[in-house]
């Protein structure tokens, strides 16, 4: 009986936290997710202590503390585990299911931690041993994952392996109706950048992409000049005097481009690239 209290409080509990998390969700600000974070660690105590109080468990000011704390460590730990949505495509509302089981979880293992001694010690244990393993699962399920989305983006992958050029980002994009990209990024000896989008052969040709880049929104149409190479290379050059570059590899189609970076140098980069794995792309 004492322990179904204990979840009844953590289901209100959880409820709550799922509702901050929604709201930050729906407002999407850095601010806002700053705050929710703060509401979601500091409101479990005094709704967990005046539930317990309310539902009468035994010594509810230490079940208070305790399932606060409990709740915030296995919200934690659910949260590194839950499949990456952006990665799998579901909505993120759903992750807020996490803040209701830990919620309730985290209030259950309070009742049993407030029992005696030996209950306490037991379920301390078992939370800092679920914290400790949620750090340690953490970057292999996140690889795994990024992986599994590599593979199934339906984008060939290659990758370059240029004497100085060393890849230190690899992710998946998505542009909404534009369709999905992978990008890959390069640090050259230099300290500037070049970065290449990856999508299907199928996605344009190499002139219509020059055209209209991926994604739209960060490229410009002023003063924008597009002129053709060897075997349908393109080069685009802005006002500005920055330059990308277009072209298929096998069954991709490559956009590059690069801080200071010429077109030679883009296209030097376009030349090496070779297939990988989703493995290995997931391992940057």
């Amino acid at each position: 009986m004492r322990t179904l209290r204990g979840g009844l409080v953590g289901l209100v509990v959880g409820a709550v936290n799922a509702v901050i998390a929604a709201d930050a969700i729906v407002r999407d600000d850095d601010l806002g997710a700053i705050l929710s974070n703060a509401l979601i660690f500091l409101v479990p105590f005094p709704l967990g202590a005046a539930g317990a109080a309310l539902l009468r468990i035994p010594r509810w000011y230490v079940v208070g503390i305790a399932g606060a704390i409990a709740t915030a460590v296995l919200g934690a730990a659910l949260a590194k585990l839950v499949p990456d949505n952006y990665l799998f495509g579901y909505d993120e509302m759903w992750t807020i299911g996490v803040y209701v089981v830990a919620g309730v979880l985290g209030f259950v293992a309070a009742v049993w931690w407030a029992r005696d001694w030996w209950a306490g010690i037991t379920v301390t244990g078992l939370l800092v041993s679920t914290h400790v393993i949620s750090l340690q699962v953490r970057d292999p399920w996140h690889e795994w994952q990024e992986a599994f989305a590599f593979q199934r983006a339906g984008i060939p992958l290659v990758a370059s392996h240029l004497p100085g050029h060393r890849m230190r980002r690899a992710e998946l994009w998505t542009g909404e109706e534009e369709g999905t990209a992978i990008l890959l990024e390069y640090a050259r000896p230099d300290h500037t950048e070049i970065r290449v989008l990856l999508r299907p052969a199928s996605a344009a040709t190499p002139g219509a992409a020059c055209r209209s880049p991926f994604p739209a929104i960060t490229w410009g149409t002023d003063g924008v000049s597009c002129s053709s190479s060897r075997d349908d290379r393109w080069v685009r050059e802005d006002s500005g005097g920055d330059i990308a570059v277009f072209a298929r590899r096998g069954n991709a189609l490559v956009q590059a481009d690069g801080t200071g970076a010429t077109s030679q140098e883009l296209f030097a980069l376009v030349d090496t690239l070779r297939p990988v794995t989703a493995a290995q792309l997931a391992r940057v």
